[in-house]
């Protein structure tokens, strides 16, 4: 008899291998093991940096790449993985990706330099973009069409779980064992997950329709020369080098857009940003990303610096954040069904820049409670405009385009986050600089937690900008004409 893939080829993906009973959940468990572990190292670090600082005599300027290269390099290879696992079988690649991951962070943990600690979290990043791009396909391929929508509603919370517990075990891990052991702890969940795959995943075609000689090889350098050029611009901005790779990514980005409208089949299909919808959503989205990544790059100094907390308080402090964020998706996303995208959408961005404008305001020493209360706002925020916005996005494409739009939320939301700590850094050097202290002051000097807070407050004042432009083009998708 033939699978249910084969006998509803118009509601199931190609080359679905669909499983039932324990084998489905059994494959869930182990495939959405490597999106826990990304999620969660994506959170984990921030706890880290006020000790990476001090262990290492680091300015933000510098320390900011632990965090950046890592994004820097999922963002680069996001357009190309999902295409490379289409052609080699997606079961093999993502192995391969998990075992990255793995070995990424053992590097990372063993890292005697900072240079090698932000060569290793590259390293990771190449495993992280492979089990990004992959997770929701193999998703989709062994789940029946009645239960696929569940389990991508079920990925969702394991990304909240694993964003959820990356702050408190991070400063309990930091705290206890020191900051390598964030590392550490990715060896035994990765290694079920690697196992776990191995063992329970299916293993899919590979299919012919994309051969990797049709893959569009120059385009995804291109694409990763503008990601570059973009972050080590806005890295050394007061540089005149800086400022030079900044205006040589302009040229960059023409020549992109250029040699993608020759090809035939390109990496980033250009006539989706003709749907204004789409573009103006996921501008938005960009905006957002941006806010999302003051809090979460500051907060860990203001706490340290202006509030004297330890490490492991630090990661405690960060969860009224993420358990908002779990409470309030599914409100936002009633919201959204019942009343459109306008509404809690931008409900949500504005409660975000009202957390900006308490930020703001906050005193030098802002009692704890006064933090937690604002991080509130944050989650409320992200969680009601989150589910409008990739909707927005999602349904202003046709369904044939869907997978591609989402290929591209997905590296909209890392680029984001990049542009979103680099600018974070930049807006703390020009506050410095303006007060005459120069870009990089040194954290060892007994006046830095007074100069870190004139610059926090600075990078906050014009994030309210960055919520002005997520607020202004978020923008429902046209409807569709009747039939």
């Amino acid at each position: 008899m033939r699978s249910s893939a084969s006998q509803t080829p118009s509601r199931a993906p190609k080359r679905a291998v669909v499983l039932t009973g324990r084998a489905l959940w059994l494959s869930f468990a182990a495939a959405t093991t490597g999106t826990f572990m990304v999620n969660l190292d994506s959170s984990v670090v921030n706890v880290a940096l006020p000790v990476l600082q001090h262990q290492f005599a680091l300015s933000i300027e510098t320390l900011q790449w632990v965090i950046t290269a890592y994004l820097l390099v999922i963002t680069g290879l996001l357009p190309v993985a999902g295409r490379i696992a289409d052609a080699l079988g997606r079961r093999e690649v993502f192995l391969v990706g998990i075992a990255a991951f793995i070995t990424g962070s053992l590097f990372s943990a063993l890292a005697p330099t900072f240079f090698i600690l932000v060569l290793a979290r590259a390293f990771q990043a190449l495993g992280g973009a492979t089990i990004m791009a992959n997770v929701m396909a193999i998703i989709a391929l062994v789940f029946p069409v009645e239960k696929r929508g569940q389990a991508l509603g079920l990925i969702g919370s394991v990304v909240a779980a694993g964003t959820l517990a990356g702050p408190p075990l991070g400063g309990l891990l930091t705290a206890l064992f020191g900051w390598r052991s964030i590392f550490w702890i990715n060896l035994p969940i990765g290694l079920w997950g690697l196992w776990g795959s191995w063992r329970f995943l299916p293993r899919f075609a590979p299919d012919n329709d994309s051969p990797l000689k049709r893959l569009d090889w120059t385009g995804a350098v291109w694409f990763m020369a503008v990601t570059s050029l973009l972050q080590f611009g806005l890295a050394n901005w007061h540089r005149i080098w800086g400022m030079g790779l900044l205006g040589l990514d302009v040229a960059a980005v023409y020549g992109f857009i250029w040699w993608e409208s020759q090809q035939e089949h390109p990496l980033i299909p250009l006539r989706l940003f003709r749907i204004r919808p789409f573009s103006r959503n996921l501008i938005s989205g960009m905006a957002y990303w941006i806010l999302m990544m003051f809090p979460s790059f500051l907060l860990p100094f203001y706490l340290r610096y202006e509030l004297r907390l330890p490490v492991s308080l630090i990661g405690v402090s960060l969860v009224p954040q993420a358990l908002i964020m779990i409470v309030a998706s599914p409100l936002g996303g009633r919201w959204l069904d019942r009343s459109g995208v306008l509404w809690p959408g931008r409900i949500g961005i504005s409660l975000l820049m009202l957390a900006d404008g308490l930020f703001l305001i906050l005193p030098q020493h802002a009692p704890l409670w006064s933090i937690w209360a604002i991080l509130v706002a944050v989650g409320a925020g992200a969680g009601l405009y989150s589910s409008p916005n990739n909707a927005a996005a999602l349904g202003a494409v046709g369904s044939g385009d869907t997978g591609l739009a989402s290929s591209l939320l997905a590296t909209q939301r890392n680029l984001g986050r990049a542009v979103g700590v680099a600018l974070a850094s930049i807006l703390l050097s020009v506050v410095w600089m303006m007060h005459g202290l120069g870009p990089t002051p040194s954290h060892l000097d007994p006046q830095y937690p007074l100069w870190f807070y004139w610059g926090f407050r600075g990078a906050f004042a014009v994030s309210l900008a960055i919520g002005v432009v997520g607020f202004w083009t978020l923008t429902p998708p046209q409807p569709r004409a009747a039939p």
